[in-house]
């Protein structure tokens, strides 16, 4: 057996403040974070159990964040440069087609945390109740 890997590349953008899109998976609203290097690992060490929704406070793994858009995206790489490759040895496939590059609009609110305030983020411009700290779950004043 074979230890085959495949590794695969995308971009996500950056508004032009350097914040990223995320969804949360529980109340599926769009927010945006600043990234991290190695995105996996937490800038100020998010608890084992990962990231608070801004929104709905709800707590989600680290690696659960992903907006419809970039699972859309991931998906179609895959589907293109793994699984098409693959099947087109033993029979016909039809690969769908390349999906865009993903673009990012400069909106939102930004909100800083007394609690964590090197770890910012931004809301959508018409949340106007308070909103849950990424790191700690705490609500901001």
């Amino acid at each position: 057996m074979t230890d085959d890997k495949v590794t695969l590349a995308m971009t996500i953008p950056l508004d032009s403040d350097g914040f990223l899109r995320r969804e949360c998976p529980t109340c599926e609203r769009d927010f945006k974070w600043r990234p991290s290097e190695g995105e996996a690992k937490a800038v100020e060490s998010a608890n084992d159990a990962g990231y608070f929704c801004p929104y709905c406070g709800v707590q989600a793994p680290v690696d659960a964040w992903l907006t419809s858009a970039q699972v859309a995206l991931a998906q179609n790489i895959v589907a293109r440069e793994v699984i098409g490759p693959m099947v087109s040895k033993i029979g016909r496939y039809e690969a769908p087609d390349e999906l865009g590059p993903l673009t990012e609009a400069d909106d939102m609110t930004l909100v800083v945390f007394s609690c964590h305030p090197s770890e910012p983020l931004k809301v959508l411009d018409d949340w106007h109740k308070p909103a849950y700290c990424l790191i700690c779950g705490k609500v901001s004043a």
